[in-house]
């Protein structure tokens, strides 16, 4: 299985975490993680390989030529581009990829997800919003009426579609022509340009955050049955002592896990 994350020195506990709840809840995978990222340091990186020793990571950092041309703002930086890009600097092996923000926890088996049936298709994703916001992201992107705009941290890629489709002028095109409007960065210009070219799937399987537990008034019982991965988007985060969401408690678990592990290799080191 291959995963994509993207991250600095400040998400690296975090990215811990969710690397526990994969290894937890699916035992037997054995995993590929490529850290695209441009300030992590060599401690960052010795720490992440130490704390799983079975599963294969393989650093990337982005060659800067490949945003030649491009327009930045202060929204649209060159990150904006790491994940669109990201047929430019994955191995020519990798036909698909499961792309996790660090803020999620995985609760059962990705399975089903990674093996998705794409047909055509290039992104699996959820959608988080609805309503008048629903709306008014399809109508300043220009989003067809039957679309769903998704939440860009959790997506499976598969990545042989996007080589055929995803095109370094055409980003840079719609840049030039709304980046006033890309209030999201890469998350608006991956729904404005593939959302013909996106699978949906249900985001309290999948991408089940705050909004959405709330929103569907759902529960425990619900997670235990049928929740997947849990992304802890927006500023409302665990991990920070003014925290007051309903699903700290899974972050909390796996958090408690991986400190164990720690605890049992510095004791292991010590003797």
């Amino acid at each position: 299985m291959n995963l994509l994350v993207t991250l600095d020195s400040n998400y690296v506990h975090q990215l811990l975490v969710m690397l526990k709840s994969i290894e937890v809840s699916n035992p037997y995978e054995s995993l590929t993680v490529y850290i695209l990222h441009t300030r992590l340091t060599e401690f960052d990186l010795a720490l992440i390989k130490r704390s799983f020793p079975r599963y294969k990571f393989v650093p990337i950092v982005p060659d800067d030529s490949l945003f030649d041309g491009a327009h930045f703002t202060k929204r649209i930086t060159k990150e904006t581009f790491y994940r669109l890009l990201l047929c430019d600097y994955l191995p020519c092996d990798v036909d698909r990829i499961l792309y996790l923000d660090p803020d999620t926890v995985v609760l059962k088996s990705l399975s089903s997800l990674y093996n998705h049936d794409f047909g055509e298709k290039c992104f699996v994703g959820a959608g988080h919003t609805g309503g008048v916001v629903e709306w008014f992201n399809k109508k300043r992107l220009d989003m067809s009426s039957d679309s769903t705009y998704i939440n860009a941290g959790v997506m499976m890629i598969n990545v042989n579609n996007c080589r055929k489709i995803i095109s370094k002028s055409e980003i840079k095109k719609l840049i030039d022509k709304k980046g006033a409007l890309l209030f999201q960065a890469d998350q608006d210009i991956f729904n404005a340009l593939y959302y013909r070219y996106t699978d949906y799937v249900c985001a309290g399987v999948y991408n089940l955050d705050e909004h959405t537990y709330r929103k569907h008034r759902l529960n425990r019982d619900y997670i235990t049955d049928n929740t997947v991965i849990i992304h802890y988007d927006g500023k409302n985060k665990p991990w920070n002592w003014d925290y007051d969401g309903s699903m700290g408690e899974y972050y909390d678990y796996y958090e408690r896990l991986l400190r164990c592990n720690e605890k049992a290799f510095q004791l292991s080191i010590a003797n």
